[in-house]
């Protein structure tokens, strides 16, 4: 596999970017400040077509990276603005993005349906797995972890009648262990929630990403698409920290912390504006 670099040429690198629910009629309190509005989310997208900066599909990490720097659109949980929202604007700005699905959550309330699915694959958008019902893979036993990640995929698969060979882990969890019963089980890639830049297809482990939350603006957009030193070092502290919380207290703070950020940044009732 190459990473995009030949002899003189500038060097390539991505960020991933993370989203979630792109409509705030709906999020429930587990989501936290992960939901967006769908006027920020189309800020967002706008900002970037607008940045100069590539917004190029997942597939690029391994058969190269253009020169310079990039950006690579993910979402995850399978929400069902995923259809309804995030592919009308994507197809607006003529961009490509890569969709994480638990199939076991398909046609449930606030979540894809089948026919949504099946709009995003035959709208040109990557379909990958998400684990089967987002289960957290920390601590699975072996023959769970690998229904969890072998289930998904084929149930994906036979939905869509095409390949299944991207992973995101569900919540950032299974470690090293997951990645390698990944790679096993078939998959291409796997995309984790630890924030940094993509230089390269990184065989053997997790994909960096950025998560971006309802606090994060257009400019914190462009800063992450422009590769800002500042604004990747704040991110990783940030994740630090929030792992430091999770090993100490248990993973039950992570949720108390996001519903907290919640009650501050919870828009007017039957509010959808950014």
């Amino acid at each position: 596999m190459t990473n995009g670099k030949t002899p003189g040429a500038r060097s390539a690198s991505a960020v991933i970017l993370m989203y979630h629910r792109v409509r705030l009629e709906g999020a429930q309190p587990v989501e936290g400040d992960y939901a967006l509005s769908t006027e920020q989310f189309t800020l967002h997208i706008r900002r970037l077509a607008e940045s100069g900066r590539p917004v190029v599909p997942l597939d690029r990490v391994w058969s190269g990276l253009p020169p310079g720097r990039s950006v690579i659109l993910t979402f995850d949980d399978g929400y069902d603005t995923d259809a309804e929202v995030a592919l009308p604007v994507l197809k607006e700005f003529g961009l490509q993005a890569a969709f994480f699905v638990n199939p076991s959550l398909v046609g449930q309330p606030g979540h894809l349906d089948w026919p949504g699915v099946r709009r995003l694959f035959e709208g040109g958008m990557k379909i990958g797995s998400h684990g089967l019902d987002h289960t957290l893979l920390d601590g699975l036993a072996l023959t769970e972890l690998e229904r969890q990640l072998g289930e998904s995929r084929r149930v994906l698969e036979d939905q869509l009648g095409g390949v299944v060979d991207t992973l995101s882990l569900p919540g950032g969890s299974g470690g090293q262990r997951a990645v390698e019963t990944a790679a096993r089980l078939g998959y291409r890639a796997v995309l984790g929630s630890r924030p940094g830049r993509v230089v390269e297809p990184a065989a053997g482990r997790a994909l960096p990403r950025f998560a971006v939350r309802r606090g994060h603006g257009p400019d914190r957009i462009a800063a992450l698409a422009n590769q800002s030193s500042r604004t990747i070092a704040a991110a990783r502290l940030r994740y630090a920290a929030m792992q430091a919380l999770v090993r100490v207290l248990g993973a039950s703070t992570k949720d108390r912390v996001r519903d907290r950020l919640v009650s501050i940044t919870r828009p007017p009732a039957g509010g959808d504006a950014g």
